[in-house]
C-alpha cells in the first residue's frame, strides 16, 4: 500500500517523503520522525508487521502510533491518516486474531494521542492481494492454504485511490472502503491458483475464530464501494498470454 499510495500521490503532483528505515526513520524506535514530518501537511501511517501473535502486534502498532502522534504534534502536522481494517477493533472479531488486536491498539493510540479533528482513519476491507500473500507464506510444494475470511475484498490499487483522497481532500472524515462482492478469501486464493496454475491445490483453513468466517468483517454500510471485481483484478494481475506456431 505504501508504494501504491506514493506512486498515486506523486502522479497527482504531490511531494512525498517516504519515512522508512532506508531514509533514516524508524517509527517503532521513534527516531527521525520529527525531522521527516517537519514541513509536511499530512502524515499517512501505512506501517505493517507480519505476525499472528497478539503481544507482538499490539506492541508494534501501539508503539508506532504513539510515536507518530507525538512527532506529528511536535511538527505541527494538521492531519494524520491511519490505514486500518474494517471491524478489526471489534472484540468479537479480534478475540482470537492477534494481528487485529494490534490494529485495535493502533486506532486507540491515535485517538489517545491526537485531537479528533486531526485524525482520519481509513478502514479497508481485505485486499485481493492478501490471498496471494497467504498462499506464498502458507505453502508446501503444490499445496497452499488460505484462511476462511468472509469479507468484501478489493484491490490495493482501488484502496490507494481512497487513501489518497483522504490525504488531499480539504475536509476528510473516517471512511470504510469495501469491494463490490462478499467473498471468502479462500475462494480468492483458489481463483488465483486456477488462473496461474500454481499451486495445484488450495485449501481453506479456519483461523482467528468464528466471527471472521461468519461475516463480521463485512461492513453494514461502507462509505465507498470500489468497482474492480475479482475477475477483473485477476485479468489485470495475470493477463492471458498466447503464442502461435506456424507450419513451414
Amino acid at each position: 500500500m505504501g508504494r501504491a499510495l506514493c506512486d498515486r500521490l506523486r502522479a497527482q503532483g504531490i511531494e512525498v517523503f517516504e519515512a522508512q528505515r532506508s531514509t533514516g526513520v524508524d517509527a517503532y524506535a521513534g527516531t527521525g520522525l520529527v525531522e521527516a514530518f517537519t514541513g509536511a501537511d499530512v502524515v499517512v501511517d501505512c506501517t505493517n508487521v507480519t505476525t499472528t501473535r497478539a503481544k507482538t502486534a499490539i506492541d508494534f502498532f501501539g508503539t508506532v502510533a504513539a510515536n507518530v502522534a507525538i512527532a506529528a504534534t511536535q511538527a505541527g502536522i494538521g492531519r494524520v491518516v491511519c490505514l486500518s481494517i474494517i471491524n478489526a477493533a471489534d472484540p468479537e472479531v479480534n478475540a482470537k486474531f492477534g494481528y487485529y488486536q494490534g490494529k485495535a491498539a493502533q486506532e486507540k493510540a491515535y485517538r489517545d494521542g491526537l485531537d479528533a479533528g486531526r485524525l482520519v482513519v481509513v478502514r479497508s476491507a481485505q485486499w485481493y492481494e492478501l490471498a496471494r500473500q497467504m498462499m506464498g507464506s502458507l505453502r508446501a510444494g503444490p499445496v497452499a492454504a488460505v484462511p476462511h475470511m468472509r469479507c468484501r475484498p478489493l484491490s490495493v490499487a482501488d484502496a490507494a485511490v481512497e487513501v489518497a483522497r483522504a490525504v488531499t481532500a480539504p475536509v476528510a472524515d473516517d471512511i470504510e472502503i469495501a469491494g463490490p462482492d462478499v467473498l471468502d478469501l479462500a475462494d480468492v486464493g483458489k481463483a488465483i491458483a486456477r488462473r496461474t496454475g500454481s499451486p495445484k491445490w488450495v485449501f481453506g483453513v479456519n483461523v482467528g475464530g468464528a466471527a471472521i468466517r461468519d461475516g463480521h468483517l463485512v461492513p453494514d454500510h461502507p462509505d465507498v464501494v470500489t468497482q474492480t471485481s475479482l475477475d477483473q483484478w485477476i485479468e489485470q494481475a495475470y493477463p492471458a498470454t498466447a503464442s502461435a506456431v506456424g507450419r513451414g
